[in-house]
């Protein structure tokens, strides 16, 4: 009986690729952020998430506080509608 990471087939390795890359199309990672950063080529607006107590006490530099619960219409419109965003919170997603 193959273990829990074995029981199911790896995918083919042209879907793999397929799906990953579709993944870039809402996704990025903390090492492009940080080049991004490093670089100075910030074009994107970087959203801590979390609740104001957490970014105090510690958040990446040059990230904006908006807890996820005062996201609204009204607050996002201060952004130009083709504002690029980058959100992270304390969770796994």
């Amino acid at each position: 009986m193959p273990s829990p990471v074995a029981e199911i087939p790896a995918a083919a390795a042209d879907i793999a690729a397929a799906h990953f890359a579709a993944k870039l199309a809402f996704e990025t990672d903390c090492s492009d952020v940080h080049a991004a950063f490093a670089s100075e080529k910030v074009d994107f607006v970087l959203l801590d998430a979390r609740s104001p107590t957490l970014f105090a006490q510690s958040h990446i530099p040059g990230a904006i506080n908006l807890p996820h619960g005062k996201m609204t219409a009204h607050r996002m419109s201060a952004w130009p509608a083709d504002a690029l965003f980058v959100v992270y919170c304390a969770g796994a997603h």
